[in-house]
């Protein structure tokens, strides 16, 4: 059977859809902007369990750093920046499905219970922050660290 051109065009752009259906939970999640001259502080009050939410905090220099705040199934918020030890190189990030933090680029699977654990070199790199009542608070020092990572 002998396709004709516009069939060809119809069934490039079909596949191309499908594919993008197939990938839509590796894609990037947006971020919600924060920002702080010390400390940068987040409402947790909306952040429900087995769920996380991405976050981008602009250095006086424009660096955009991105980091997660993630509440496990236990009830604990966790953070770590938008990055793990190995793959951080290709700026790939994480994205979020069914209570697990997926690295964008190996595919690792944390759940957000257990997202400071790691597995194998795919490491989520942690953030330092202070939790007092319903909102984190995260050193503007500590993000600026993880500069490098982005």
């Amino acid at each position: 059977m002998k396709l004709t051109k516009l069939g060809a065009i119809l069934l490039v752009v079909a596949l191309a859809i499908g594919a993008a259906a197939a990938a839509g939970s590796m894609l990037a999640p947006g971020c919600s902007r924060v920002r702080g001259t010390d400390v940068v502080t987040v409402s947790t009050a909306d952040l429900s369990r087995g769920s996380a939410r991405f976050f981008c905090y602009r250095t006086p220099s424009g660096d955009l750093i991105r980091f997660v705040l993630a509440r496990g199934e236990d009830g604990v918020v966790r953070s770590v920046f938008d990055a793990c030890r190995q793959c951080y190189r290709f700026h790939k990030g994480f994205t979020v499905a069914d209570g697990y933090l997926i690295c964008r680029l190996c595919g690792n699977r944390y759940k957000l219970d257990q997202v400071h654990r790691g597995l194998a070199s795919c490491q989520p790199v942690q953030l330092e922050n202070t939790q007092r009542g319903d909102k984190v608070l995260v050193r503007v020092a500590a993000l600026e660290q993880g500069h490098t990572l982005f």
